[in-house]
């Protein structure tokens, strides 16, 4: 099975006008997320199933990623991911969909890095970009673990180097680990 983890594409500023979870896409995170949408397109990907968070801004990002891919399936809002999904929660979401080949999860930050995080079992703090797509391949059975596939950034580029992408999803705090388990990883000290 494949896994596209996304993060939600750039909405509107917290305010106290708008509830959190009617916060929407801006025009420019629309049309950002499009282009990323289009460089899943290119990598062919073939959605079974899109899992989406039932807030509004990951809802109309599901939407695009939808829209894009021509996907003909239904969007399925998982409340799960609307707040404090947990990396261990993955395997009990997927569990509802076992025939799925390919399929998107939608929502947020933190829970996107740390679920990140977590199959790239890395102990550098992972942060999405908004709008941003990591992607794993996971065998049938193969219960926690994942191969990184590639990270489709916030801008559209497309990532196949599981360092490479450490080092653009570490958090800004964490400055430097990244490159130093790349660096471990080659052989390195």
């Amino acid at each position: 099975m494949i896994i596209h983890i996304v993060r939600h594409a750039e909405a509107v500023e917290r305010s106290s006008d708008i509830p959190e979870e009617h916060r929407f896409l801006t025009r420019r995170g629309r049309k950002r997320f499009r282009k990323i949408a289009n460089s899943l397109k290119k990598l062919d990907a073939s959605l079974d199933m899109i899992l989406t968070s039932p807030m509004v801004r990951a809802v109309q990002t599901a939407d695009i990623l939808a829209e894009t891919l021509r996907y003909k399936g239904e969007l399925a809002v998982a409340e799960q991911l609307g707040k404090h999904f947990k990396p261990e929660s993955l395997d009990e979401l997927l569990d509802g969909y076992p025939e799925a080949r390919e399929i998107a999860i939608v929502g947020h930050e933190p829970d996107l890095g740390a679920l990140a995080q977590a199959l790239l079992a890395t102990d550098v703090p992972c942060t999405l970009k908004k709008g941003a797509v990591i992607s794993f391949q996971r065998a049938a059975g193969d219960k926690g673990k994942a191969d990184f596939v590639q990270l489709v950034t916030g801008g559209g580029k497309i990532v196949t180097s599981r360092g490479k992408a450490l080092v653009r999803l570490q958090d800004e705090n964490a400055h430097g680990t990244a490159e130093k388990e790349t660096h471990k990883q080659k052989g390195g000290a």
